[in-house]
């Protein structure tokens, strides 16, 4: 949208909130860096609980 945001360091951790995009972070052996989750990102099913969840029903 034409604005610039600073970002001092590399960020160590991130929320996902799309489903594809964490199955591709542990796809990618990123996991370590998964502070939450969706409660819909239910794949792959043995990392379902190693994150918070976040998120609800779309409105």
């Amino acid at each position: 949208m034409g604005s610039r945001v600073a970002v001092p360091e590399n960020p160590e951790r991130l929320v996902s909130l799309v489903k594809s995009q964490t199955e591709l972070l542990y796809d990618l052996v990123l996991e370590v860096i998964i502070a939450g989750q969706t409660q819909f990102c239910i794949h792959p099913k043995e990392h379902f609980n190693s994150a918070a969840k976040t998120g609800g029903k779309k409105s």
